[in-house]
């Protein structure tokens, strides 16, 4: 079985400075690389649809795949590239800069085929060929934004990492499907009682450690085509619904309880007290200790 993380490191001689391992779960890695000169990457025979998303300048870069060179050219920061499994890569490339990143996300047939469900194809979505030094803010934002929510999630906190894989897995299928994912027909709303179940699974221990697997499981529906539905039945993702579900008893406790702020987060589900001022300023527009102050017994 493929190892994304093993992968990594001996395409890039190096151990890989953050890591997000989803693999077993969901069928996505993304494993982020420290270059800091020269450097030729042999990526060998790619084992899954892999994004490659450069983020740092390049004075010269040469892909090199299955023998030929296919392009030799300076290459911005935060360009990315789609290698295709069973290709045999190789990167040579000089930085114009002293250090810099490299990302590197797998995406395995597990994934691909689970966005396929959500469109009702039967199989796998297809990865376009030949997409290289293609300028995609959105990807490189939202796989920062993936690591971090993976810190969180080795805190028993998985929620938003599965969904921003699959967000992730979407946006590329969107963009960058063969045939064109995004021309068909979306998926439906939740049933009212399908709806209603989630939300008093939520309710029942906001606190929890839930994951997006679990609500599927409660909807009868892959973790693809449940985001969908959900946000489509809520306007809402998961993640920002659990969120709101915590901001709530948060207010409940604050206005009743002496309990330290800290202690509450935590009650409440969130990570520390900061993750708890962070989400109940977004949603309130004040901080936990003026709400408390003004709506305390």
């Amino acid at each position: 079985m493929m190892d994304p993380v093993r992968h990594a490191e001996q395409a890039t001689g190096r151990r890989q400075s953050s890591l997000v391992d989803l693999w077993s779960r969901v069928g996505f890695a993304a494993a982020l690389s420290e270059v800091t000169g020269p450097h030729v990457y042999r990526y060998g025979a790619l084992p899954v649809p892999t994004v490659a998303v450069t983020l740092y300048d390049v004075r010269r870069h040469v892909l090199i795949e299955d023998g030929r060179v296919r392009r030799d050219a300076s290459v911005p920061a935060g360009r990315f590239r789609i290698g295709q499994p069973g290709r045999e890569v190789v990167v040579d490339a000089v930085p114009a800069v002293s250090s810099g990143d490299l990302l590197l996300m797998y995406f395995g047939d597990r994934l691909l085929t689970e966005v396929g469900s959500a469109y009702g194809l039967a199989g796998p979505v297809a990865l376009a060929d030949r997409v290289w030094d293609v300028e995609d803010p959105f990807l490189a934002l939202s796989a920062r934004r993936l690591f971090e929510a993976s810190e969180a999630a080795r805190a028993g906190h998985g929620l938003l990492a599965e969904q921003l894989a699959l967000t992730l897995a979407f946006h590329v299928a969107d963009r960058y499907g063969t045939p064109d994912p995004a021309r068909l027909e979306p998926p439906g709303a939740l049933r009212k009682g399908t709806l209603d179940r989630v939300v008093a699974f939520i309710r029942a221990d906001p606190a929890a450690a839930i994951t997006l697997s679990d609500l599927a499981g409660l909807a009868g529906l892959g973790p693809s085509q449940f985001l969908r539905a959900f946000k489509r039945s809520t306007g809402m993702t998961p993640h920002r619904f659990l969120l709101r579900e915590r901001v709530a008893i948060a207010e409940e406790m604050l206005a009743r309880s002496s309990l330290p702020l800290a202690e509450i987060a935590i009650a409440c589900g969130f990570s520390s007290q900061s993750h708890l001022g962070t989400a109940f300023r977004a949603a309130t527009g004040t901080t936990p200790a003026r709400y408390r102050r003004y709506n305390g017994d």
